[in-house]
């Protein structure tokens, strides 16, 4: 892991996720680029445009947000902390996901909420809006999370549909940068299909510790929060399946609806 970017909004919902980003940056070595994009509307009353704040403005005070947030986590963690500061205006997820390509990102960290309740749906709907969008693994933070290293993780996978090798492979490399034990939960059909599949990625783990548990059917999402909470977890790993646009205005996602958890990090990876 050589690049993460972490999107801020300044809220407090997102000091967590600031934190976490930076720690794991430290711990793996990798350079943190903080990242905010802000967007400048012109006022429709011409009054009202002597006093609004110019795109310019907007600038020079997102990278001064920047400017502090570097010095707190640089003095939390360590001088030695390699961090980049970036700010681009336009929407959000569009803005994001050009900071992705340009800086080949291997990770993105996001908060999982805002502050307000307005807030909290908002930047909520932003950071699951990039689960589809985002072509790199990204973290999703909630502000309740206990800060510390990843150490105890579950890697949630449902035979009942296939399972991407190239995923399974960029996860163990995940895993081996952040020196962490995974716990395997799987929900399959009983099945021989399903008992074969399990002994291949066991194989394909056997250089990273880790547990397996097997079960069958059941509410997939509920199913690994609760496997989750009992095993005092510190991270989920899923790989979000692909919807379409129908399918992703109706239906809420197991990805999405995991990474409506109050406590537990969602990492996902594509």
């Amino acid at each position: 892991m050589k690049t993460i970017v972490f999107a801020t909004d300044f809220s407090r919902g997102s000091r967590k996720a600031a934190q976490t980003a930076a720690q794991t940056a430290t711990k793996t070595g990798a350079k943190l680029i903080l990242f905010h994009a802000y967007r400048f509307l012109m006022p429709y009353d011409s009054e009202m445009s002597m006093l609004a704040l110019t795109s310019k403005d907007l600038e020079k005070h997102s990278l001064y947000m920047l400017k502090r947030l570097k010095a707190r986590l640089i003095k939390k963690f360590s001088p030695a902390l390699e961090i980049e500061l970036m700010v681009k205006e336009g929407l959000v997820v569009d803005a994001l996901t050009e900071v992705l390509d340009e800086t080949n990102a291997d990770l993105l960290v996001m908060g999982s909420v805002g502050d307000s309740p307005l807030g909290s749906r908002y930047f909520g709907s932003l950071a699951t809006s990039m689960i589809h969008h985002a072509n790199v693994p990204m973290l999703l933070v909630p502000p309740k999370a206990k800060f510390s290293a990843f150490q105890n993780t579950v890697l949630g996978l449902d035979f009942r549909y296939d399972i991407d090798a190239t995923l399974l492979g960029k996860t163990i490399n995940i895993l081996r940068d952040l020196d962490a034990v995974v716990n395997l939960y799987t929900v399959a059909d009983e099945s021989e299909y399903a008992k074969a599949s399990a002994l291949k990625i066991r194989e394909l783990m056997k250089n990273v510790p880790h547990t397996y548990t097997l079960v069958e059917g059941g509410d997939f999402p509920k199913a690994v929060l609760d496997f989750s909470r009992a095993n005092h977890s510190d991270l989920i790993i899923t790989f979000p399946r692909k919807h379409n646009l129908f399918e992703r205005f109706f239906i809420e996602t197991n990805t999405e609806r995991l990474a409506l958890n109050e406590e537990i990090p969602i990492l996902t990876v594509v």
